[in-house]
C-alpha cells in the first residue's frame, strides 16, 4: 500500500521542513483543532481566548448578550464557564471555554482569506470543528446545543446552506456515550461508516483513551469500542485522525519518550476487528519537539501533514509535507432533475459504499449537491424527495489514478402516484418545547411537503398532530392541533398554497402509536402525519341544473 509505504518511511529517519502557517490564521491566542477539506483549499481551525469571541448565549429563547448589560453578562457567562469546567472560571475572554470556529480559504495557494462565522456555527459557548463528513457542506462540531438555549456533551452536524449561511446545529446520537473527563475530540472517516474519538470512559486504561463507532443510520452511531492496548497506555490518548482507507491511525500521546509533552504517533491496523494493531510509530524531530504536538490532521491531495504545537509559547498551527499529493477521494458533484418536467429540484441525495445499508445524507435545498466519495470503493449515489422515487447510480474511482477534476453526475427522480388514503409520516418536523412554534430547521421537510403540491395541482390533504401522554388531554389536542395548523400556515403564505387543499386535525394522545412507557418512544408519538384525501380534478358541471 503506496501511502502506508510513505510514511512507514517517515519513522526511519527522513528529514522533514516544518513550517507554521502564514497570515492571519497564528496569533498570539491560541490556535487549535485544525480540519482541511479534501482538496486541502479551505482550513477549519478554533481559536481560543480571543476577547472578539461570538458573544450570543442563548437562555430560554433570549440572547443574554443583547438584553443583559455588559457587567451582569460578563459575570453570568463567568459561572456559566465556571459550571463547565467544574473549576472557578474568573476571566470568561481568556477563559479556555472562549472558542470560535474560523475559517480560512486558499486563493493564492496560501490561507489568505479568513472569516469568523456568525450564529449559530459560533456561540458563547465551546466551538469547534471535529470532522467534514462526506457531505461536502456538512461538519461535525463538539457539543450539543438547544435552539432555546443550553449546551450538553456530545457532537452535532451544521449544514451550510445555499445561501451562505449554516443550519442550527442537529445532534449525533452516539449509543451509551459518556465522557468521564473534560476533553474530548472525535473524527469520521472518508467514508462516513466509522468514526473514531478521544475520551475516558470507565474502561479506559489512562486519562482519555481512543474508541471506535460504527454508523447504524443517520446520525445514529454505535456505542463506543476502546481499541485496546496495543492503541492505547496508561498515558493520555487524543485527537484522532484515519487515513482515507481506515488503515492508518494518526494520534497524539504523552506516553514516556524523548519529549516532555505530547507527541504524535502513528499505527497501523492489521484486520477488521480494530483490535490488532502494529507497534505504534512516534514521528520524528521536526515534527515532534520538546513542546506538546498534537491534532493531527493528513491531507492527502497535498501530502501535508498539519497539527499543533506550542514550541513557541502559545498553541500554532503547523505542517509538514510527509508524502506526494494524492486526493483521497473525488468530488462529485451535480443537480437533482424532476425527470418527468426536467426541472432542477430541491431534495436529498443518500450516498455510501454499495456494501453498506447506512447512507450518508445530503440536503440540497437549490437542487445543487457536492459529495466526497473515496476512491477503491464501489460507491452509490441516489436522489430522494417526498413523493418521488429515483434509482441509484453508482460509481467508482481507482485508487491508482489522481483526480484533480470534479465528477459531474446528475440524479433524476421520478413523481410516485398518490393514493388516496395514504399516510405520509414528516420527518425532521420541529417545535418549540410545549408550543405550536415550528423551528426553522424543520423548513426544508416542509418545503418538500410544499412541492408536493406544486407537482400535483389537485392534491388535497388532511395534516394531523399527534403528541405523546405527558399533560392533559385537552391541553395536548389543541397543542397538536395547533401544530396541524401552524405547518398549514406556513404553507399558505411560504408558498402560496390554496388554504382550501389543506385541513388539520389535532389528536392528542388519542391516536398513540405504542404505550409512551420511555422517552424514546413517547417521542415516537410525537409527530405529525399527512393522509391523501383527494388527488383528482374537481368535476365540471357543463349544464345548469334548474327545477321544472
Amino acid at each position: 500500500m503506496f501511502f502506508c509505504f510513505i510514511i512507514s518511511l517517515s519513522l526511519f529517519g527522513q528529514r522533514f521542513t516544518v513550517e507554521k502557517l502564514e497570515g492571519n490564521i497564528n496569533s498570539e491566542y491560541d490556535e487549535i483543532s485544525p480540519v482541511i477539506d479534501v482538496y486541502g483549499k479551505t482550513l477549519y481551525f478554533t481559536r481560543m481566548g480571543y476577547p472578539d469571541f461570538n458573544k450570543t448565549l442563548v437562555e430560554k429563547g433570549e440572547d443574554l448578550s443583547v438584553t443583559m448589560e455588559d457587567y451582569k453578562y460578563k459575570s453570568y457567562l463567568q459561572s456559566v464557564y465556571t459550571e463547565i469546567a467544574r473549576r472557578s472560571v474568573y476571566d470568561p475572554e481568556k477563559s479556555d471555554f472562549n472558542q470560535d470556529i474560523w475559517i480560512a480559504e486558499s486563493v493564492e495557494d496560501t490561507f489568505d482569506q479568513i472569516s469568523h462565522p456568525p450564529y449559530p456555527l459560533n456561540n458563547a459557548l465551546p466551538n469547534s470543528v471535529c470532522a467534514i463528513t462526506p457531505s461536502a457542506n456538512e461538519l461535525v462540531i463538539i457539543n450539543k446545543f438547544n435552539e432555546d438555549g443550553g449546551m450538553s456533551k456530545g457532537f452535532s452536524i451544521v449544514r451550510k446552506q445555499s445561501d451562505g449561511t449554516w443550519s442550527f446545529p442537529e445532534p449525533i446520537e452516539i449509543e451509551g456515550f459518556y465522557n468521564l473527563g473534560s476533553e474530548v475530540s472525535m473524527m469520521i472517516s472518508n467514508d462516513g461508516a466509522v468514526m473514531v474519538l478521544a475520551m475516558q470512559r470507565g474502561d479506559s486504561y489512562g486519562e482519555s483513551d481512543l474508541y471506535v463507532s460504527f454508523k447504524k443510520g443517520h446520525r445514529q452511531w454505535s456505542e463506543p469500542k476502546n481499541l485496546g492496548y496495543k492503541v492505547n497506555s496508561t498515558y493520555r490518548e487524543s485527537t484522532p485522525f484515519l487515513s482515507d482507507d481506515n488503515r492508518i491511525l494518526f494520534f497524539a500521546s504523552n506516553r514516556k519518550g524523548p519529549g516532555t509533552g505530547m507527541d504524535l504517533f502513528m499505527i497501523e491496523r492489521k484486520d477488521d476487528t480494530w483490535q490488532d494493531w502494529k507497534r505504534p510509530r512516534r514521528f520524528v524531530k521536526p515534527i515532534n519537539s520538546p513542546s506538546d504536538d498534537s491534532q493531527p490532521f493528513f491531507n492527502a491531495a497535498t501530502g501535508f501533514l498539519y497539527f499543533t504545537s506550542k514550541r513557541d509559547g502559545s498553541s500554532d498551527i503547523f505542517r509538514a509535507k510527509i508524502s506526494p499529493p494524492n486526493p483521497p477521494g473525488v468530488l462529485v458533484k451535480g443537480r437533482i432533475f424532476n425527470a418527468k418536467t426536467k426541472k432542477i429540484m430541491s431534495g436529498k441525495v443518500l450516498s455510501g459504499p454499495q456494501s453498506s445499508e447506512y447512507k450518508n445524507l445530503y440536503v440540497s435545498d437549490d437542487g445543487y449537491y457536492e459529495v466526497m466519495v473515496p476512491k477503491g470503493i464501489l460507491f452509490s449515489l441516489g436522489a430522494n424527495k417526498l413523493g418521488f422515487s429515483g434509482k441509484e447510480e453508482t460509481v467508482f474511482f481507482k485508487r491508482s489514478n489522481v483526480y484533480f477534476k470534479p465528477y459531474n453526475l446528475d440524479l433524476y427522480i421520478d413523481p410516485e402516484e398518490l393514493i388516496v388514503g395514504e399516510k405520509i409520516k414528516l420527518e425532521n418536523i420541529y417545535f418549540a418545547q410545549s408550543k405550536a412554534l415550528v423551528l426553522e430547521k424543520s423548513f426544508p421537510a416542509l418545503n418538500q411537503l410544499a412541492d408536493m403540491f406544486k407537482e400535483n395541482e389537485f392534491l388535497r390533504v388532511k395534516i394531523s398532530g399527534h403528541t405523546d401522554n405527558q399533560g392533559e388531554e385537552d391541553l395536548l389536542v389543541k397543542l397538536s392541533e395547533d401544530r396541524a395548523k401552524s405547518i398549514k400556515a406556513y404553507l399558505v403564505g411560504k408558498h402560496k398554497i390554496d388554504e382550501d387543499r389543506i385541513e388539520t386535525y389535532g389528536y392528542g394522545s388519542s391516536k398513540a402509536v405504542n404505550d409512551n412507557s420511555t422517552d424514546e418512544l413517547r417521542k415516537q408519538n410525537r409527530r405529525v402525519e399527512v393522509e391523501i384525501l383527494d388527488t383528482s380534478a374537481p368535476s365540471v358541471k357543463l349544464f345548469e341544473e334548474k327545477e321544472e
